[in-house]
């Protein structure tokens, strides 16, 4: 077979209509890709606008939230109403509200007094700065309330509660009335509560009711913050001590409630004999107002024994100056016949005891003609031995309980098995017993 190197006319034809359809094909993909390049840049151009209209947007967005939503709704949740229903918190304020509006200043005069220490206590344990509102549940910061179940002081220890938590209560002072004592115990004991129920609502409902009680109820139903408040399985009255404490943490982080500022104190050591009364009168405090910065004092005077105090920082200088001009004034008295050192006692606006502390060497018997050191009229007429705030004329109608005793009622109560025995007409050995009812001359303001 022979191949002929000319091309007919028809592979001629097909030859040309080849070469420009690929022509065409070439200039199509190339215009294609150049439409196509085009068309990219012209979305990418579209989409950064996109992009810098979205960001425009969300910057004025943030800006209508912030002028639309309140600002206590942008702020941290406070620990203690984390996980609780909005409506619950609106309907525990408007209960708290309610029932503390009206006392909420006489709250804030007495706070100005002892919440700084307190406040330094809830930050070095690291605890929640709203738990300050309890004592204004518990005592409305009252550090001399007793109720009449014996609970004392800001935080209303029981005695044997106090004791456990290492509170410890002596003749000149008392650990449940002293501020940085009961306070560090009590927040100790709230945060083991709240690492022992993982909530702060339970925390604060096993602080009123105990533990274990509370326990069995949960055993029985259990219960968590989204269940709400009033589902609770827990007595009517710690119900409502949770909500009024949850209501003031709420009514305080919206502004509602406030407290005024307290007043910084600093620790003076006071060396013996001191006249708690009369340094502050040197100093220049308002009556009674030592007394206020330092509840845990049971004495005015103390003559043997050194005591640490809590004094206004702005005249921590002045009266750590004043000291030693403090000291209780003494002049002789001699003794005539017919003395008797309980009427010697309380012509000097003095204790027995007292007498007997000035004069060691007195012997048994008073004799005419012995000369005794008693404090001068001038000065005991301006001060009493005891703490003025210290009140004997609250009488209470107690209702015993299984296991107490005159000498654990009358330690609750500052006063003595004697006193209650002489009050309610029975003898020292006479046997009480759970549903008694005894009256009680109690050295404390009842809360």
């Amino acid at each position: 077979m022979r191949f002929s190197l000319t091309t007919p006319k028809t592979s001629r034809l097909a030859h040309i209509l080849c070469v420009l359809g690929t022509a065409l094909l070439i200039s199509g993909c190339t215009a294609q890709k150049k439409q196509s390049v085009e068309t990219l840049n012209k979305q990418t151009i579209r989409s950064s606008s996109l992009v810098s209209l979205t960001e425009s947007a969300q910057i004025e967005e943030r800006k209508v939230l912030q002028q639309v939503i309140p600002e206590a709704t942008l702020r941290p949740v406070d620990p203690l109403l984390a996980g609780i229903n909005p409506e619950d918190i609106e309907m525990a304020k408007a209960q708290a509200k309610r029932n503390y509006h009206r006392s909420w200043e006489t709250i804030g005069v007495r706070s100005r007094y002892v919440r700084k220490r307190l406040l330094n206590a809830l930050e070095a344990l690291h605890a929640p700065a709203s738990l300050q509102v309890l004592p204004a549940v518990e005592s409305t910061y009252d550090p001399y309330a007793l109720s009449p179940a014996g609970a004392l002081g800001l935080w209303q220890l029981m005695p044997r509660t106090a004791h456990v938590l290492g509170v410890r209560s002596g003749k000149e002072k008392n650990g449940r009335r002293n501020i940085n004592d009961s306070t560090s115990a009590a927040i100790r004991y709230l945060q083991k509560m709240h690492h022992r129920f993982n909530s702060w609502p339970l925390a604060i409902a096993a602080y009123n009711m105990g533990p274990y009680a509370l326990e069995r109820r949960l055993r029985k139903k259990a219960w968590k913050a989204a269940d709400g408040l009033e589902n609770m399985p827990i007595p009517i009255g710690t119900r409502a001590y949770v909500q009024h404490v949850i209501g003031l943490t709420a009514l305080l982080q919206d502004e509602v409630f406030d407290f005024p500022e307290p007043v910084d104190t600093r620790p003076l050591k006071v060396q013996s004999p001191v006249d708690i009364e009369r340094l502050a009168e040197i100093t220049g405090m308002e009556k009674d107002d030592i007394f206020r910065f330092n509840p845990s004092l049971n004495q005015a005077q103390y003559l043997h024994k050194t005591i640490h105090i809590h004094v206004p920082a702005s005249i921590f200088e002045t009266m750590q100056q004043n000291i030693s001009l403090a000291g209780p004034t003494y002049v002789n008295h001699t003794i005539k016949d017919g003395d008797n050192l309980w009427d010697l006692a309380r012509s000097h606006h003095t204790s027995v005891n007292n007498l007997k502390s000035l004069n060691k060497s007195m012997g048994k018997y008073l004799r005419i003609g012995q000369r005794l050191k008693v404090p001068a009229n001038r000065l005991a007429q301006a001060v009493a031995d005891h703490n003025p705030l210290l009140s004997g004329g609250h009488r209470i109608r107690y209702k015993v309980r299984s296991g107490d005793s005159l000498w654990l009622i009358a330690n609750q109560f500052g006063t003595s098995p004697k006193a209650i025995a002489r009050s309610n007409q029975i003898s020292l050995n006479h046997v009480i017993r759970a549903g008694d009812f005894l009256w009680v001359f109690a050295k404390v303001r009842p809360s």
